[in-house]
Parts: C-alpha cells; sequence; structure tokens
C-alpha cells in the first residue's frame, strides 16, 4: 500500500470524514474540497492510535471567480444548518492569495492554494469524484504519513515568510499531542516560546 493509498484508507474509514466530503459534494462549489486541518489531524491521530477528534474547523475550500465572497457566508449557513456538531470555516480561495502577503500572486486553483499552505503536511485536501476520494497533494503525503512538518518552498524564502511558519508551529505546538511529529526549525521555535513566556514577544 502506497502512502498515498494510506491516505485514502483513514479518510475511507473514518466514518465522519466521509459524512463531510459527501456533504461538502451535496454543496456542488467548483473544485470543492475538504483541505488541511481536518486530514492533517485525522491520519496523525490513527497513526498514533488516538480517538478521532475533530476540535479545530472544517476547512472547506473551493474556487469559483463567478462567486462574490460575501457567498461563503451562505455555504457556511448551509453546512452549518444540515451538521451543526462542526466548526464550519468556508473559504473561496479565489480571495485568499493575500492573506499574509499584500503581493502574493493571485491563486490560479484550489490546488494552487492549497499548495500555498504554510506548511508541508496541511497542504492536503480531498473531495468526492463519483463516490470515490481524490486527494489533492501538491508536495506528496510522504511527510503527512512519517510526522514530518516542514515549511513549504515559498515560505522559505526570507526571513518574513519564515516568521509566519514560526509563529504557527509556537501557537499549535503540535510536538505536545504528536511527540512522534519532527518539526523543521525546532530550536529556533522554542526559543520563541521562551520568549513569549518571558513576555518579549506578542502573537
Amino acid at each position: 500500500m502506497t502512502n498515498e493509498q494510506r491516505v485514502i484508507h483513514i479518510i475511507k474509514t473514518t466514518p465522519a470524514l466521509m459524512t463531510i466530503l459527501q456533504l461538502i459534494q451535496d454543496c456542488h462549489l467548483k473544485q470543492g474540497a475538504l483541505a488541511a486541518g481536518s486530514i492533517r489531524n485525522t491520519v496523525w491521530q490513527v497513526l498514533s492510535g488516538q480517538p478521532v477528534m475533530f476540535n479545530s474547523d472544517i476547512d472547506v475550500v473551493f474556487f469559483d471567480p463567478e462567486r462574490p465572497a460575501s457567498d461563503d457566508l451562505k455555504i457556511y449557513q448551509q453546512l452549518t444548518d444540515k451538521a451543526p456538531q462542526y466548526q464550519w470555516q468556508i473559504k473561496n480561495e479565489v480571495y485568499m492569495a493575500h492573506y499574509n502577503f499584500d503581493k502574493d500572486p493571485e491563486f490560479t486553483s484550489v490546488t494552487d492554494a492549497i499548495g500555498h499552505f504554510v506548511e508541508v503536511p496541511t497542504c492536503i485536501g480531498a473531495f468526492l469524484d463519483e463516490n470515490q476520494i481524490k486527494l489533492i497533494a501538491p508536495y506528496g503525503v510522504d511527510d503527512l504519513i512519517n510526522f514530518r512538518c516542514s515549511p513549504i518552498p515559498y515560505y522559505r524564502q526570507d526571513a518574513k515568510h519564515m516568521a509566519i511558519y514560526q509563529q504557527r508551529m509556537a501557537q499549535k505546538q503540535w510536538h505536545q499531542q504528536w511527540p512522534k511529529l519532527q518539526i523543521d526549525g525546532i530550536r529556533n521555535i522554542m526559543h520563541t516560546l521562551n520568549l513569549r513566556h518571558l513576555g518579549q514577544v506578542s502573537f
């Protein structure tokens, strides 16, 4: 079984994820997919022998230039009405290219958008195509399966971009929940955490 097949198997055998994928499919979104933490965390929980829990947002992404950004709220309400137990977050990635930096290039597709998530194991998406699970994984799934976390090449380009990654790692503290996780730049991150504790860094 390849690592990609392992991820698909984990999704397929997690009933809540399959329900979420079906709900997204029912919204008929252009390039609609479940992305980021819901898949990443589920994979790490299953591989760590932990119970699957959805403690963070359920990230639904799509790419539709014909829909205004205000439609995100309509989709959010639609999904919340059907499954209020989840914390839905809806993003038309047409409007998200400048989330961290004003001069970043526009996204061209939902795959392009997912490929710009800050760290490699978060660059993962899934959707149903004729009831078959399809993955979006611009950097593959090896890091996800092997508990490795590093910034994507785009966020390695300079100190300002790396600071976004380091801040996320300091805030998330994934290494506490998943001790096997190997995080790039962990020494710098721990130094940042120590400074934060001393009141020298604000987040």
